[in-house]
């Protein structure tokens, strides 16, 4: 098999499971944590007469805002994407590659793959918290590895649907670090019932990776008997899930988030 008929066969199944990015760096968190322990958090511990009397957990907050700001920006960059996206393109489908039209306008005329760029800062939010170096590189080459296959097979179908109009518009547009001198304003209007509907998911998986990946860092390195997790990350997972709740209700039980061709 030649090696760009690899690409492209290893392109459609990735693009098919490409949600599962984050199960597959689970197994290296934790031998991470084992090996290097990780700065999320600091113990006091009093002592006397030879044992434990009081303690307190101390959480490093830059590191918590860092990561969150990551996240929502990732966040951010989809939520324009998605307010500004026609009907059947830059969607979740995932069993097969779809594109009802040829996005070139917004965020997708500094970048090709806007969606993916924020996904990247997404997945990243997380990885931060762990605070080792070693992780936060090995994340980036599995992340650039994994959607380098997947940006591969979804050009090759837009190469084969659209011609040369996505080919005169590659030219111009950077993969995937954004440019900004070749913006040029979207066609379509802001729809925040299109964005709501499209982005809900996404916020709430961000608010729940982060909430989970500080807690199974506790879990593992966390030697005494009460688990306390982080007021900052604890309050924004229970917003996060609040919303997505009242978001889920509209998008299923109701007409509130439907807009015509979006």
């Amino acid at each position: 098999m030649r090696l760009v008929d690899d690409f492209k066969k290893n392109g459609d199944f990735l693009f098919r499971y490409r949600s599962y990015l984050p199960l597959i760096l689970v197994p290296f968190l934790i031998l991470t944590l084992f090996t290097f322990g990780s700065p999320l958090y600091h113990i006091n511990i009093n002592m006397g007469g030879g044992r434990l009397i009081t303690y307190d957990v101390g959480y490093n907050n830059a590191l918590i805002i860092i990561s969150l700001i990551v996240g929502l920006l990732g966040q951010g960059i989809r939520i324009l994407v998605a307010g500004f996206a026609p009907k059947d393109t830059s969607g979740r489908n995932t069993k097969e590659q779809k594109a009802a039209q040829l996005n070139t306008k917004g965020l997708y005329s500094i970048c090709r793959n806007p969606l993916y760029l924020g996904n990247f800062l997404m997945m990243l939010s997380p990885v931060i918290l762990v605070g080792n170096w070693l992780f936060i590189l090995s994340f980036i080459l599995a992340f650039w590895l994994y959607y380098e296959r997947i940006i591969y097979s979804e050009e090759s179908f837009l190469s084969e649907k659209f011609g040369d109009s996505y080919i005169e518009w590659c030219k111009s547009t950077p993969c995937f670090i954004p440019s900004f001198k070749n913006y040029q304003k979207s066609t379509m209007e802001f729809s925040f019932k299109s964005m709501i509907k499209r982005e809900y998911h996404s916020l709430f998986g961000l608010a729940s990776s982060l909430f989970v990946v500080h807690y199974l860092i506790i879990i593992i390195l966390f030697q005494f008997d009460v688990l306390i997790p982080s007021y900052i990350l604890s309050a924004f997972f229970i917003i996060c899930l609040i919303i997505y709740l009242i978001c889920l209700f509209l998008s299923k039980k109701t007409n509130v988030l439907f807009v015509s061709n979006r």
